[in-house]
């Protein structure tokens, strides 16, 4: 379901009425048709301002319990200077072709940012207003945004932000639907930018890969999703808050257990835990973004080498920056769709 509404807009009418002139209309009805075509197509595209904007999500909790809730936003017209610090919606606007980026959480160039948008991304042309979790405020206000797009990771500062710029739009995740909620943000990145369009062509791929992902996880018993950090072992099922749910509400795995203590991060799980559920395939989320041989050292140990998983070559090590870092982005969801179907073969 679309979250957003237009307060003012009788332009797109007035476009189509005064396109027609005495030369088009001495031609042929064949030749016609070309020119209607691209006119309507064009015109869907034009973004409709002002615009209002309703949140993805419209409250959320920080990490200390704090309740937040988050407005409307109403644009008077296309933003043209944005910061964005959600990772997945960076990747989004990216991948409709959205211009106007002029600051980002690039942390220094240090830790977690997407691979594929560094070279973009990570230049002197575009600043660097923090961390995830850490803001410089007086670069983002430097950088003078008229639209800022956070998550749940900034949500605390929210109001701190909307002091630089009243247009700040948070677009969390919806964990309990969440292959919608990825269509969702895109759509609402494509409204607010005239890309429907592209936006129907990004969407369409992912789900051809949502459901071949669907198909080849219907062929197995069960799944555990098991996050690897520090030597340290995080197991989720698909509880409500459990942030990797969808593996199995939306990918279609069948859990291996449904007994995990419900968390975003996930509960601690040992060794032996993941032997006594023994899952069918063990999808392993590498949060410290090492090399796979590393992880591997550890996670293939005596204990999981008599786990089904490991005996049938089913453990699937999964990129910790796609999967914990910049979930939601129509182009890193599709990769993560892709580390799957790739080892599973």
């Amino acid at each position: 379901m679309k979250k957003w509404k237009f307060l003012t807009a009788a332009a797109l009418t007035l476009m189509l009425a005064a396109c027609g002139s005495d030369e088009e209309t001495s031609t042929k009805d064949e030749a016609n048709e070309p020119a209607k075509t691209e006119e309507t197509t064009s015109s869907t595209e034009a973004p409709a301002f002002p615009m209002t904007v309703s949140p993805l999500s419209a409250g959320s909790e920080t990490e200390d319990g704090k309740s937040l809730t988050f407005e409307d936003v109403t644009f008077k017209e296309m933003p043209k200077n944005i910061v964005v610090f959600d990772y997945g919606f960076l990747d989004t606007l990216d991948a409709l072709g959205v211009e106007g980026i002029v600051g980002i959480a690039a942390n220094g160039g240090k830790g977690n940012f997407p691979e594929h948008l560094k070279e973009k991304y990570l230049t002197d042309s575009i600043t660097d207003v923090g961390s995830l979790k850490q803001i410089d405020f007086e670069k983002v206000a430097a950088a003078n945004p008229d639209a800022i797009f956070i998550s749940g990771r900034q949500g605390s500062f929210y109001e701190e932000l909307k002091e630089i710029t009243p247009n700040v739009v948070f677009i969390g995740s919806d964990n309990s639907n969440y292959v919608e909620g990825v269509y969702e943000s895109v759509d609402l990145a494509a409204e607010i930018f005239g890309k429907q369009e592209k936006a129907e062509e990004l969407k369409a791929a992912l789900q051809e890969k949502v459901d071949a992902v669907k198909e080849k996880a219907a062929g197995y018993e069960n799944a555990l999703v098991a996050m690897y950090n520090d030597k340290k072992i995080s197991g989720f099922d698909n509880g409500e808050d459990s942030r990797f749910a969808y593996v199995y509400n939306d990918f279609g795995f069948k859990p291996s257990t449904t007994d995990i203590k419900a968390s975003s991060h996930g509960s601690d799980f040992s060794y032996e835990s993941i032997l006594s559920v023994d899952p069918e395939v063990l999808l392993i989320i590498d949060r410290t973004a090492s090399d796979v041989e590393t992880i591997k050292a550890d996670i293939e140990n005596d204990i999981i080498k008599q786990t089904r998983a490991y005996k049938e070559g089913k453990i699937v090590y999964l990129d910790g920056v796609n999967w914990y870092f910049s979930s939601n982005g129509v182009t890193t969801e599709a990769e993560k769709l892709d580390e799957i179907l790739n080892e599973l073969k």
